[in-house]
């Protein structure tokens, strides 16, 4: 059976250039730690049209979805403009899960919501059903191990139920999401919560999120940026084949035929600095914004990492949290190439 039931276990100053340590995506001698996901949430989409309906909203191709297979994907504006970003995955033939920020879930679901109007298809929020939790580190699959039958061996692999869903994150297999039924799995919540040190605030999960360098949209940046100034065409979340979408054509336009100037790149803020998703960057002495922090998250200890969209020129010359400050945010490289137009 799967889960099997509960048991108790034992439990950057300048560019960084090294990109195998980059992979686990967590700081050295991290512990290995769980996070109660309070930032997220989770929309089910029911129905004999759930499938149709959602590949023809999404950007990603669901129709090609394996069943052991999470996926990213966006939903977007008539002008390209990213609404949403989604992780998505099957659970039965008429059944998916949606993963986004929770500050978007209510725009979400309305916005959706007038297209499901012509679909055999239901939308609900899963928010009251579910627990969302983080377990990452070195540690985080031996710590699951113990619970679970099987779990993912790749990443945005997943395992498991409607009731108990764990979903890997990256590569490495230092992060997992699991979402839990609040009632039916609340044994696997606890034994967990028993097991290992708690992330209170989200921020090392929060941090481990930017290093990866998948841009999540929130309030602030709602149907503010194209795809590609989140580097969503680099991370999985668009798939140029597939048919149409809303903004389909803006997005396949600067593909085929344009060239991205504005990337996202990941950077350090100054220690005790506090940057917001969707403040403005500026170059010294100058009022035009230059780029936009996307997220943004600081540990305990100080250290301040934001993902940030800019053009490759205002990156170089040094980007700040306001015209007149003296200190620069420095360029921390991401696990993957980023390539200018």
């Amino acid at each position: 059976m799967w889960p099997r039931p509960s048991q108790t276990f034992a439990g950057v100053d300048s560019t960084v250039s090294d990109r195998s340590a980059a992979a686990s995506n967590t700081a050295p001698g991290a512990a290995t730690t769980l996070a109660e996901l309070h930032r997220e949430a989770v929309i089910e989409v029911t129905g004999r049209d759930a499938l149709t309906f959602l590949h023809n909203q999404a950007s990603c191709d669901l129709k090609q979805l394996a069943a052991d297979q999470a996926t990213r994907g966006t939903f977007c504006n008539p002008q390209g403009r990213v609404l949403a970003d989604v992780l998505i995955l099957c659970l039965g033939p008429e059944h998916y899960r949606l993963r986004l920020r929770r500050s978007i879930l209510e725009s979400t679901l309305e916005a959706l919501g007038r297209f499901a109007l012509f679909s055999k298809v239901t939308l609900e929020p899963a928010a009251e059903q579910l627990q969302l939790l983080g377990v990452q580190g070195p540690g985080a699959r031996a710590a699951l191990e113990p619970l679970f039958d099987s779990l993912p061996e790749g990443l945005l692999g997943w395992r498991g139920d409607a009731g108990a869903t764990v979903v890997q994150l990256d590569e490495a297999g230092e992060a997992f999401e699991l979402w839990l039924d609040a009632t039916a799995r609340s044994d696997l919540a606890t034994t967990l919560r028993e097991a290992l040190p708690a992330d209170d605030s989200e921020s090392a999960w929060e941090l481990a999120g930017l290093r990866r360098g998948v841009a999540r949209i929130t309030a602030a940046t709602r149907g503010e940026l194209l795809p590609q100034q989140l580097n969503y065409d680099l991370t999985g979340h668009i798939n140029f084949r597939k048919g149409c979408y809303p903004g389909q054509e803006v997005i396949a336009r600067m593909h085929y035929k344009g060239k991205a100037k504005r990337r996202l790149l990941l950077m350090q803020a100054p220690a005790g600095s506090a940057p917001a998703d969707g403040d403005s960057l500026y170059l010294a002495g100058k009022d035009s914004p230059a780029g936009q922090v996307v997220n943004a998250a600081s540990d305990p200890d100080g250290q301040v990492l934001a993902l940030v969209t800019t053009t490759d020129s205002a990156a170089s010359e040094g980007l700040r949290l306001a015209p007149g400050d003296e200190q620069s945010l420095s360029l921390v490289e991401l696990p993957y190439p980023v390539p200018f137009g």
